[in-house]
C-alpha cells in the first residue's frame, strides 16, 4: 500500500540528523509549518542516529522514539557521516523504504553522486540568502503533498 506523508497527518515522525542548532531550527520550523503536529526528533551525530534507528541505548522505548516516516541527514555530522548512515539505512530491510533526504552546504557533484549512490532519495543544498530560503521551504513542503507517494 502506498501513502503520502500528508496522509499520515500528525502521526508522522521525522528524524533530523544535524549537528548545527541553527540549521536544525530552520528545518524544524519548516517541517512544523507543513505539519504542525509532526513529531520531530533531533540527534547531533551519526552514532546517535544509528542508536535511534535501531532502538539502542537511550532510544529503546519505541513509544518515545518511534520509527521515522522521514529522515533528514546532514552529510557532515560527527562520528558516522550522513553518507555512512544512508548506506546503513538502505541496507536494512525495515528502514530502506523510509524517505531519506541529504542536507548539506555542498553543491559538489561528487557529493551529490555519493549521496544518491548510498541511498539518499533527495539531496538538498542548505539555503544561502532569502531567495534560496524560500525555494528550500517550498521543496520541503512538497514532502507533505498528497501527490508524493511512499511505499
Amino acid at each position: 500500500m502506498t501513502k503520502s506523508v500528508k496522509s499520515l497527518k500528525d502521526r508522522v515522525t521525522v528524524l533530523v540528523v544535524e549537528d548545527d542548532a541553527d540549521d536544525f531550527s530552520l528545518l524544524e520550523g519548516t517541517v512544523k509549518n507543513c505539519c504542525d503536529k509532526a513529531l520531530i526528533h533531533w540527534v547531533q551525530d551519526g552514532d546517535k542516529a544509528i542508536d535511534y534507528l535501531f532502538q539502542k541505548g537511550e532510544y529503546q522505548d519505541v513509544t518515545l522514539y518511534p520509527e521515522p516516516g522521514l529522515i533528514f541527514l546532514d552529510i557532515r555530522v560527527p562520528k558516522k557521516n550522513g553518507l555512512e548512515i544512508a548506506k546503513i539505512i538502505k541496507n536494512d530491510p525495515r528502514l530502506k523504504k523510509v524517505p531519506t533526504i541529504m542536507l548539506t552546504t555542498s553543491s559538489s557533484s561528487s557529493d551529490v553522486l555519493l549521496a544518491y549512490e548510498n541511498g539518499a532519495n533527495s539531496y538538498f543544498k542548505k539555503p544561502e540568502g532569502s531567495e534560496e530560503m524560500e525555494q528550500f521551504k517550498k521543496a520541503i513542503s512538497l514532502f507533505w503533498s498528497s501527490v508524493l507517494l511512499y511505499p
